[in-house]
């Protein structure tokens, strides 16, 4: 099987991991790599979605994998507990739906346990939250997989020493030292300078998104 940057850049955050849960698996490739060369004993491949978890299946089926990977039907995490896994996985989805989430699993990256989150929206209010919430960013990185580019993170329990709150919340100070940061630096003045432009044709001065676009540009 054929892994995408985007897998590989996530495994790589991985790293220790003995049970892993992957949540929102879709076709479990993820699971997949892991157990295969990244030696996870365990994953866990869980969707809230029938289909995508039969999806799950079929891709265990044909690798072989089915006493590596157990499929499992969840809303999120609320079909595990603190001893199913020491890794846990969200990738793909939105901030918001990451924070609900991870509000009704306080175990996750407790215990020296490890949460892997690639957000793709909301991010400054998913990091925020992480911050209120006791969660340490302890990794980032960015991904390029084709034409498009990713952040994410690697977060335990623990106070945040990220420095996420000198930047907006949008990302911590390990992320400037990215040999991809000016891949994401772009994608966010592309994003912010575009509303910030907006908003002065409108007449407005000095809000959040001039103020994120200018602290872009000082970078």
């Amino acid at each position: 099987m054929v892994f995408s940057k985007r897998m590989e850049a996530l495994a790589d955050l991985c790293q220790g991991a003995r049970r892993v849960i992957d949540v929102g698996c879709d076709h479990a490739q993820l699971c997949a790599l892991l157990v295969t060369e990244y030696g996870v004993e365990h994953a866990f491949a869980s969707d809230i979605r029938p289909g995508p978890l039969e999806n799950a299946r079929r891709t265990i089926g044909e690798l072989g994998l089915m006493g590596k990977i157990t499929p499992v039907l969840s809303d999120g995490l609320d079909a595990f507990g603190p001893g199913d896994g020491d890794t846990v996985i969200i990738a793909g989805m939105g901030g918001e739906e990451m924070i609900a989430i991870l509000s009704r699993a306080p175990w996750a990256g407790r215990d020296g346990g490890q949460v892997i989150l690639q957000p793709m929206t909301n991010i400054p209010k998913l990091r925020r939250w992480l911050t209120e919430q006791g969660y340490n960013v302890k990794k980032e990185r960015v991904i390029k997989d084709g034409r498009k580019v990713y952040t994410a993170m690697n977060i335990q329990k623990g106070a945040d020493q990220s420095g996420a709150q000198d930047y907006a919340y949008l990302f911590g100070t390990a992320l400037l030292r990215d040999p991809l940061w000016p891949l994401y630096k772009e994608k966010l003045l592309t994003k912010y300078g575009a509303s910030a432009r907006g908003q002065e044709q409108a007449g407005l001065s000095d809000t959040p998104e001039q103020r994120i676009f200018r602290l872009l540009q000082s970078l």
